[in-house]
């Protein structure tokens, strides 16, 4: 039986890089392989044709296939960035295979985790087994997704999205308040909590209540680590009720209970 996925093998090849000033990268040739490239430190200048566009850290970047372009360091001495190559088959995309994007086609300020998965892609890259393989496609695959979701969301009235940002300052200085509720939010937003809830998990990925308990977790690891306080203490400080609900959000946010995480922070 033939199988349907095998654009899927071999297809992905993630790598990191970085160019110095005054030495440009020069494509020679089209390009046979579409590209997605992260900015990890510095900015990227990329050129084709008439076309030129200044990618900056902590943003994502897109080249079609066929292109013959020049790519630097702009502003800075140096530009490090974590990129994947890629041409799928046209059992997915049409036989030109290019993407509906911008060279920059995320401008980092929704708040998707493209650092985190082109460092998941990089790693599984350097695996070079056919697990990886397949793993490594499929991290792309999620970018992609998120890609679609940072273009369309861009459309977004951006008084809307400016309201979001404001009820967020809101709870990031107000998360260690035990009796915070997420009702506050829509109402410093002025829109109704459903609509709030919807636009929030577009723009950062997850529900508001997620978002509380990773602020206070991480409010509370400061505290582990940089005083002598109890746990208790710690988890009543940050905005827990009780020492059980704190330990069960610390545990999932950092995969240890917060004594063990104290613990090993002080064996190191």
């Amino acid at each position: 039986m033939k199988n349907n996925f095998s654009f899927l093998k071999n297809d992905a090849v993630f790598f990191e890089d970085s160019l110095k000033k005054d030495y440009p990268y020069i494509a020679k040739k089209p390009r046979n392989h579409e590209s997605l490239f992260f900015v990890k430190k510095g900015k990227l200048l990329y050129e084709k044709d008439d076309l030129k566009a200044v990618v900056s850290e902590g943003q994502v970047g897109y080249i079609t296939k066929g292109s013959c372009d020049v790519s630097g360091a702009y502003m800075c001495d140096e530009v490090s960035y974590i990129a994947v190559n890629f041409c799928f088959g046209t059992e997915v995309f049409p036989p030109e295979g290019n993407l509906p994007f911008q060279t920059l086609c995320s401008d980092g300020h929704l708040h998707y985790p493209y650092k985190s998965l082109f460092k998941r892609g990089l790693e599984e890259s350097s695996q070079k087994d056919d697990g990886s393989d397949y793993i490594a496609n499929g991290v792309l695959m999620e970018i992609i997704g998120y890609l679609h979701k940072d273009r369309d969301l861009s459309q977004m009235d951006i008084k809307k999205y400016k309201k979001i940002e404001r009820a967020v300052e809101y709870m990031k200085s107000h998360c260690d308040d035990e009796y915070f509720r997420i009702s506050e939010l829509s109402r410093i937003s002025q829109m109704s909590e459903k609509n709030f809830r919807r636009i929030f998990g577009a723009l950062y990925g997850q529900t508001p209540y997620a978002f509380l308990q990773k602020l206070r977790v991480e409010k509370a690891e400061i505290l582990l680590l940089n005083t002598n306080k109890s746990v208790l203490e710690i988890a009543l400080s940050c905005g827990f009720s009780d020492v059980y609900s704190f330990s069960h959000s610390f545990k999932r946010h950092f995969g240890l209970s917060p004594q063990n995480y104290r613990a090993s922070a002080n064996n190191v």
